[in-house]
Protein backbone atom coordinates (compact mmCIF):
# COMPACT_ATOMS: atom_id res chain seq x y z
CA UNK A 1 0.00 0.00 0.00
CA UNK A 2 1.01 3.64 -0.84
CA UNK A 3 0.75 6.07 2.26
CA UNK A 4 0.31 9.42 -0.08
CA UNK A 5 0.81 12.59 1.88
CA UNK A 6 -2.20 14.44 3.53
CA UNK A 7 -2.64 17.84 4.60
CA UNK A 8 -3.67 18.98 7.76
CA UNK A 9 -6.93 20.40 5.62
CA UNK A 10 -9.40 17.59 4.17
CA UNK A 11 -10.58 20.77 1.53
CA UNK A 12 -9.81 20.20 -2.04
CA UNK A 13 -7.82 22.88 -3.22
CA UNK A 14 -8.86 23.81 -7.07
CA UNK A 15 -6.73 26.49 -7.21
CA UNK A 16 -9.68 28.89 -8.34
CA UNK A 17 -11.46 31.57 -6.40
CA UNK A 18 -14.20 29.64 -6.02
CA UNK A 19 -12.43 28.17 -2.64
CA UNK A 20 -14.64 25.28 -0.61
CA UNK A 21 -17.66 25.75 -1.15
CA UNK A 22 -17.99 27.42 2.06
CA UNK A 23 -21.10 29.78 2.62
CA UNK A 24 -19.15 33.17 2.93
CA UNK A 25 -17.66 32.36 -0.77
CA UNK A 26 -21.27 32.08 -1.80
CA UNK A 27 -21.25 36.11 -1.85
CA UNK A 28 -18.24 36.51 -3.44
CA UNK A 29 -19.48 34.01 -6.70
CA UNK A 30 -22.51 35.33 -6.58
CA UNK A 31 -22.74 38.95 -5.45
CA UNK A 32 -24.87 40.13 -2.65
CA UNK A 33 -27.56 41.63 -4.53
CA UNK A 34 -30.28 39.49 -3.22
CA UNK A 35 -32.72 41.12 -5.56
CA UNK A 36 -31.49 40.27 -8.93
CA UNK A 37 -32.67 36.85 -10.15
CA UNK A 38 -29.12 36.25 -12.33
CA UNK A 39 -26.06 35.17 -10.61
CA UNK A 40 -22.83 36.96 -11.34
CA UNK A 41 -20.05 35.11 -13.10
CA UNK A 42 -17.04 35.18 -10.98
CA UNK A 43 -14.32 36.96 -12.91
CA UNK A 44 -11.51 34.80 -14.40
CA UNK A 45 -8.64 35.30 -12.02
CA UNK A 46 -5.64 36.71 -14.10
CA UNK A 47 -2.84 34.56 -14.74
CA UNK A 48 0.63 35.38 -13.05
CA UNK A 49 2.30 32.27 -14.53
CA UNK A 50 3.26 32.50 -17.81
CA UNK A 51 2.40 29.90 -20.46
CA UNK A 52 4.05 26.34 -19.65
CA UNK A 53 7.19 26.09 -22.52
CA UNK A 54 6.63 23.22 -24.86
CA UNK A 55 8.39 20.48 -23.39
CA UNK A 56 11.45 19.14 -25.35
CA UNK A 57 11.20 15.21 -26.87
CA UNK A 58 13.35 12.84 -24.66
CA UNK A 59 14.05 11.15 -27.40
CA UNK A 60 15.19 12.91 -30.58
CA UNK A 61 14.44 9.98 -32.96
CA UNK A 62 13.10 6.70 -33.44
CA UNK A 63 16.79 4.99 -33.39
CA UNK A 64 16.80 6.56 -30.17
CA UNK A 65 13.42 5.87 -28.74
CA UNK A 66 14.14 2.34 -29.67
CA UNK A 67 17.10 1.81 -27.69
CA UNK A 68 16.53 4.11 -25.04
CA UNK A 69 12.64 3.05 -24.54
CA UNK A 70 11.15 0.35 -26.62
CA UNK A 71 13.91 -2.26 -26.03
CA UNK A 72 14.80 -2.08 -22.55
CA UNK A 73 10.78 -2.08 -21.41
CA UNK A 74 8.81 -3.50 -24.05
CA UNK A 75 9.79 -7.48 -23.16
CA UNK A 76 7.84 -10.52 -24.97
CA UNK A 77 8.67 -14.47 -25.22
CA UNK A 78 10.15 -14.35 -29.01
CA UNK A 79 10.32 -17.41 -30.73
CA UNK A 80 12.44 -18.65 -34.05
CA UNK A 81 9.62 -19.54 -36.79
CA UNK A 82 7.30 -21.60 -34.72
CA UNK A 83 3.97 -19.04 -34.80
CA UNK A 84 4.76 -17.30 -31.70
CA UNK A 85 5.86 -13.98 -31.57
CA UNK A 86 8.56 -12.83 -33.89
CA UNK A 87 11.71 -10.22 -33.53
CA UNK A 88 14.47 -9.37 -35.46
CA UNK A 89 17.43 -7.43 -34.17
CA UNK A 90 17.48 -5.84 -37.20
CA UNK A 91 14.13 -4.03 -36.71
CA UNK A 92 15.31 -1.46 -38.98
CA UNK A 93 15.35 -3.46 -41.59
CA UNK A 94 12.16 -3.53 -42.76
CA UNK A 95 10.27 0.07 -43.69
CA UNK A 96 7.06 -1.27 -42.15
CA UNK A 97 8.46 -1.74 -38.70
CA UNK A 98 10.12 1.54 -39.30
CA UNK A 99 7.21 3.52 -39.92
CA UNK A 100 4.59 1.73 -36.89
CA UNK A 101 8.11 2.58 -34.46
CA UNK A 102 8.02 5.90 -35.41
CA UNK A 103 4.16 6.77 -34.66
CA UNK A 104 4.83 4.74 -31.57
CA UNK A 105 7.91 7.20 -30.91
CA UNK A 106 5.83 10.16 -31.70
CA UNK A 107 2.69 9.59 -30.10
CA UNK A 108 4.71 8.47 -27.03
CA UNK A 109 6.07 11.93 -27.49
CA UNK A 110 2.86 13.58 -27.22
CA UNK A 111 1.96 11.34 -24.01
CA UNK A 112 4.64 12.10 -22.21
CA UNK A 113 4.24 16.08 -22.55
CA UNK A 114 0.35 15.74 -22.20
CA UNK A 115 -1.49 17.24 -19.26
CA UNK A 116 -3.57 14.67 -19.22
CA UNK A 117 -2.77 11.99 -16.35
CA UNK A 118 -4.46 9.29 -18.13
CA UNK A 119 -2.29 10.04 -21.44
CA UNK A 120 0.00 7.32 -20.92
CA UNK A 121 -2.36 5.09 -20.39
CA UNK A 122 -4.04 5.56 -23.16
CA UNK A 123 -0.82 5.28 -25.30
CA UNK A 124 -0.56 2.05 -23.82
CA UNK A 125 -4.01 0.67 -24.73
CA UNK A 126 -4.30 2.66 -28.27
CA UNK A 127 -1.09 3.00 -29.51
CA UNK A 128 1.74 0.54 -28.21
CA UNK A 129 -0.72 -2.75 -28.05
CA UNK A 130 -2.16 -2.64 -31.63
CA UNK A 131 0.92 -2.11 -33.33
CA UNK A 132 2.96 -4.52 -31.39
CA UNK A 133 0.24 -7.51 -32.27
CA UNK A 134 0.97 -6.56 -35.47
CA UNK A 135 4.60 -5.68 -35.43
CA UNK A 136 5.67 -9.27 -33.17
CA UNK A 137 2.98 -11.32 -35.47
CA UNK A 138 4.42 -14.71 -35.98
CA UNK A 139 2.51 -15.77 -38.50
CA UNK A 140 1.68 -12.66 -40.55
CA UNK A 141 3.63 -9.82 -39.31
CA UNK A 142 6.56 -7.98 -41.06
CA UNK A 143 9.17 -9.93 -39.14
CA UNK A 144 7.65 -13.26 -39.69
CA UNK A 145 10.46 -15.07 -41.34
CA UNK A 146 13.02 -13.54 -39.64
CA UNK A 147 16.15 -16.29 -38.66
CA UNK A 148 18.69 -16.16 -36.39
CA UNK A 149 21.15 -16.67 -39.23
CA UNK A 150 19.63 -13.17 -40.76
CA UNK A 151 19.19 -14.69 -44.24
CA UNK A 152 15.17 -13.36 -44.39
CA UNK A 153 15.23 -9.76 -45.59
CA UNK A 154 11.91 -9.57 -45.32
CA UNK A 155 8.48 -9.59 -47.28
CA UNK A 156 8.35 -8.15 -51.05
CA UNK A 157 6.90 -4.94 -51.23
CA UNK A 158 3.11 -5.83 -52.07
CA UNK A 159 2.62 -4.76 -56.26
CA UNK A 160 0.58 -2.11 -57.10
CA UNK A 161 -0.25 -0.63 -60.98
CA UNK A 162 -0.23 2.80 -62.22
CA UNK A 163 -2.90 4.99 -60.65
CA UNK A 164 -4.54 6.09 -63.92
CA UNK A 165 -4.76 10.37 -63.82
CA UNK A 166 -7.94 10.37 -64.27
CA UNK A 167 -8.52 8.72 -60.82
CA UNK A 168 -5.48 10.16 -59.48
CA UNK A 169 -6.81 13.62 -59.96
CA UNK A 170 -10.28 12.08 -58.09
CA UNK A 171 -8.19 10.98 -55.34
CA UNK A 172 -6.22 14.09 -55.03
CA UNK A 173 -9.16 16.37 -54.75
CA UNK A 174 -10.89 14.72 -52.25
CA UNK A 175 -7.98 15.52 -49.64
CA UNK A 176 -8.06 19.42 -50.42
Amino acid sequence: MVNLPRTTDDRWDTATEAGDGADDDATELWGDDESSDQPHAPEAPESSEPEQEKKEPKYANVVEFVHGFFLPVIRRRISDNDGGLSWDARWWAYPEVVARLTALHQAWEEARASDSMSAMSSWWIQHLEPHLRVILDGDTGPMANAKADRSFMGWPAMPADAVPSHVLAKILAQHL
